[in-house]
C-alpha cells in the first residue's frame, strides 16, 4: 500500500535544499512510508543577486514565491529560514514546525589581507542589524553592501578586508573557515538559525502530522522573538537583534535596537517561566520602545523610502527611478497574462492599449497598417524599438481613444490585446483581436499597511482586493480613470489620477501626494 505523498516547496540554492533535506530527515524518522518530492521554486531574492535586499521592494522577497506554490496547490508545505518569513503569515497559511535551533550567531570572516580591527576596515554586509551592531564596538569601521549566494559571499569576503555572515548557514553546507569568529556579542535576527515548515491553514491532517517533528522550545523561543520584532515594528531594514534561549527554570530573552550607525543603542532582557511566554515579546517591545527605541524608530522611518505597493511586476530601471524619489515599490504579480495565438486583421488602424499588447505585434511589424493608436508611450516604444515606422497617435485612456476615433472616423480600426479590457471595443465599430488572455492572479500578502498603493488595471485593483484588507485611508494612484474608478468602488476614500497613463508621470503624481 502506498503511504501519503508530501510536495515539498523550496529554494534550489545549497543551503535551501540543505534545509529542505533536513525537514525530509526529521519526517522520515517518524513517516517510514511515506513519498517526499521536492517542488523547485525561484524567489524575486534569488532572480535578482545585485540589487541590496533593502531597495528590492517586495513582501517576503525570499518566501512569497513557494507560499504561492502552496496556495495554488502546486506544493503541499514549503521550507523556509524562519529569519526571513513575514511575521504576518498570509491568509491561508500556517505555522506546522521548527527544527531543533543548531545555531545562532554571526560570524566575522577575515579577509586574506589578515588586517587587524584597529586598522579602517572596509567590511562586508547586507544587514542593517549586522552593521549597526559591529559599529557600535568598531567605530572605525565602513561596509558596503554584500549579496550573492553563500559561496559568492564567502568568495567576495576573503577577496575584501573581511565580512560578516551567519554561522549557522556556512556551517549547514561547510562553509564557514576554521578562522571565523563567532560573535556571541552580537543579538541574531530574531528566528535566526530556525527551519521552519509552512502549510496550508486548515488541513488538519497536514498538520498532525507535520506538527509531529514540531520541537517545541525551538517553537517558543522563534514565537517570542518574532513577536517582539512585529511589535517594535521594525521591518528587515532596522538594526534590531533578539534572542530567547531555554534555560533550567523556562527561557531567557534579550532584544536591542540601534540606530543604523551604531551610536545608538536600546536593550532590554528578561525571563520567564515555562507556560508564560505568549505576550514576552510584545511586553519587552512596548518597553525598549518607552526606553528610547520609538525616537530611534523614528529616526530610522526618516532617512528611509515610502514602502509602496506596486501592483504590477517593474524592471530594474523603473526600481531605481522610485528610489531616487524616496520611493521603496513592492511589486507583485496580480494577473495571469497568457498570450495566444492570432492573425492580423484588415483595416486602416491599429490600436493597443498596453505593453503587453505591443509585445505580440513586435514580430508583425510589415503587416500592420501605416496608422498606430495607442494608449500611453510604453507600448509605443516597444513598436518603435523593434522598427514600426508609421504614424502614431497616443491617448491617455481608452474613453479619450475611443472619443476622437467616433468623432474623427478615420477608417476600420482593430484593437489589438487583452480579453478582458475595461472597453467594449465592438461596440464602438472597432473590431478586437485577443493577443493575450487576463485573468485575475489574487495575491495574499502578509504585510497589510502601506504608505500608498500604486494601481494599473481595474481588474488588478478587484484581483488584489479579493484576499487583502488594505486600510481605506491609504493613498491608490491609479494608471488612469477606469481604474480610478475600480478603486473608489472598493471604498477607497484617497484615490487619483496620474494626468499621463506612463510610469513616471505615475510616480511623480504619488510624489506629490505624499509630500
Amino acid at each position: 500500500m502506498e503511504g501519503p505523498k508530501l510536495r515539498i516547496a523550496s529554494r534550489t540554492s545549497p543551503l535551501a535544499l540543505f534545509q529542505t533535506n533536513e525537514v525530509i530527515d526529521r519526517l522520515i524518522e517518524i513517516h517510514t512510508n511515506w513519498e517526499f518530492s521536492v517542488v523547485p521554486v525561484s524567489t524575486k531574492g534569488d532572480k535578482d543577486q545585485s540589487t541590496s535586499l533593502q531597495n528590492l521592494g517586495q513582501t517576503g522577497i525570499f518566501t512569497k514565491a513557494l507560499d504561492d506554490a502552496i496556495l495554488g496547490g502546486k506544493a503541499d508545505v514549503g521550507v523556509h529560514s524562519l529569519k526571513d518569513y513575514p511575521t504576518n503569515i498570509p491568509k491561508g497559511l500556517k505555522l506546522l514546525a521548527v527544527l531543533p535551533r543548531d545555531g545562532y550567531l554571526d560570524a566575522f570572516i577575515p579577509g586574506s589581507n589578515d588586517k587587524s580591527k584597529e586598522e579602517r576596515l572596509i567590511l562586508l554586509s547586507g544587514s542593517p542589524r549586522r552593521r549597526a551592531f559591529w559599529l557600535n564596538k568598531y567605530p572605525n569601521h565602513k561596509f558596503k553592501d554584500l549579496r550573492g549566494n553563500m559561496h559568492t559571499r564567502v568568495k567576495k569576503i576573503l577577496s575584501a578586508d573581511g565580512g560578516i555572515v551567519s554561522a549557522p548557514a556556512l556551517q549547514r553546507i561547510g562553509l564557514l573557515p576554521n578562522n571565523a569568529e563567532l560573535l556571541d556579542w552580537m543579538l541574531p535576527a530574531p528566528a535566526q538559525g530556525v527551519i521552519a515548515v509552512i502549510g496550508r491553514d486548515g488541513d488538519t491532517r497536514l498538520e498532525k502530522l507535520v506538527g509531529k517533528i514540531n520541537h517545541l522550545q525551538t517553537y517558543v523561543c522563534a514565537e517570542v522573538e518574532r513577536d517582539f520584532m512585529a511589535s517594535v515594528e521594525s521591518g528587515c531594514a532596522s538594526p534590531l537583534g533578539a534572542l530567547c534561549l531555554p534555560t533550567n527554570r523556562g527561557f531567557s530573552f534579550e532584544g536591542a535596537l540601534l540606530s543604523l550607525d551604531g551610536k545608538k543603542k536600546v536593550s532590554i532582557k528578561q525571563d520567564f517561566g515555562k507556560g508564560n511566554g505568549n505576550d514576552v515579546g510584545k511586553i519587552a517591545a512596548q518597553r525598549l520602545l518607552v526606553r528610547g527605541g520609538r525616537e530611534i524608530i523614528d529616526a530610522i522611518r526618516e532617512l528611509q523610502p515610502k514602502d509602496i505597493l506596486c501592483l504590477k511586476e517593474i524592471d530594474k530601471v523603473q526600481r531605481t527611478a522610485a528610489l531616487e524619489m524616496g520611493l521603496k515599490l513592492h511589486d507583485i504579480e496580480v494577473l495571469n497574462l497568457v498570450p495566444q495565438s492570432f492573425e492580423l486583421g484588415e483595416g486602416e488602424v491599429v490600436i493597443i492599449a498596453s505593453s503587453f499588447g505591443a509585445e505580440q505585434l513586435k514580430n508583425q511589424l510589415d503587416e500592420l497598417p501605416g496608422n498606430l493608436w495607442a494608449v500611453g508611450h510604453k507600448g509605443v516604444n516597444i513598436l518603435l524599438n523593434a522598427g514600426y515606422s508609421g504614424n502614431i497617435r497616443t491617448f491617455r485612456n481608452s474613453g479619450e481613444l475611443v472619443a476622437a476615433y467616433q468623432a474623427e472616423q478615420p477608417g476600420t480600426a482593430t484593437y489589438y490585446g487583452a480579453q478582458r479590457t475595461s472597453q467594449n471595443w465592438s461596440e464602438h465599430g472597432i473590431k478586437h483581436i485577443i493577443t493575450y488572455r487576463n485573468s485575475a492572479k489574487p495575491p495574499r500578502l502578509a504585510r497589510q499597511q502601506w504608505d500608498a498603493i500604486l494601481a494599473f488595471s481595474p481588474l488588478g485593483v478587484e484581483s488584489t482586493l479579493s484576499e487583502n484588507n488594505f486600510a481605506k485611508d491609504s493613498p491608490v494612484i491609479c494608471i488612469g480613470e477606469r481604474t480610478a474608478d475600480a478603486a473608489l468602488a472598493q471604498n477607497f476614500i484617497k484615490v487619483y489620477a496620474a494626468p499621463q497613463p506612463d510610469f513616471t508621470t505615475l510616480l511623480q503624481t504619488l510624489k506629490n501626494e505624499l509630500s
